[in-house]
């Protein structure tokens, strides 16, 4: 990635579509399905800027409020007579999380699981497990705070605008170290 602001200006009509479609006047299921990829595609995005020094610090450190259900019993979720989430996850025990973006965005990225659920013709939350995470946790998170989480990185202000290059010795080459983050990276 040469430079990001392509990205950016992508991601914020990624963005407009999404708050655009979250509502609806007719449900219909390829209309789900497309609103599910689009949802993918942000978090595809949204990881391909973290992991690049693409984004400032504050960006880095966005987290998206969550509810979290643990797995019980020893039978696993599988595609083929898996049962429902219901059936394999505490689904009357939430935990309240805050999910770090790089976590969210693999949640979505590598889903086993996706689900997401509709009131008042409007898309709400979404259940999603990644296939590492299904015999942990599943995650539900309201759609409103997951376009608020992306929103972020759509926003110039998200975009690095100070570093300097730095030999980590580990990795046996030069890594950007943004001002004052110093240590961080040299591990």
């Amino acid at each position: 990635m040469i430079e990001s602001q392509y990205w950016r200006a992508e991601l914020r009509s990624e963005m407009i579509w999404l708050r655009r479609n979250r509502k609806y006047t007719r449900w219909s299921e390829k209309r789900h399905v497309l609103f599910e990829r689009r949802l993918m595609l942000v978090a595809f995005q949204v990881r391909s800027l973290l992991e690049r020094p693409k984004v400032s610090q504050a960006a880095r450190e966005t987290a998206c409020p969550a509810f979290r259900y643990k797995k019980i019993g020893n039978r696993p979720f599988t595609v083929s007579g898996g049962g429902w989430p219901h059936d394999r996850f505490e689904m009357d025990n939430p935990q309240p999380v805050s999910l770090p973006v790089l976590t969210v965005c693999n949640q979505l990225i590598h889903y086993y699981w996706m689900q997401t659920l509709t009131n008042n013709r409007s898309f709400e939350l979404m259940l999603v497990f990644s296939d590492y995470e299904r015999h942990k946790w599943a995650y539900e998170i309201q759609i409103v705070d997951l376009l608020e989480m992306f929103q972020v990185f759509a926003a110039d202000s998200s975009a690095l605008t100070s570093a300097r290059l730095e030999w980590n010795e580990k990795r046996q080459d030069y890594v950007v170290a943004p001002h004052g983050k110093l240590e961080a990276l040299r591990d």
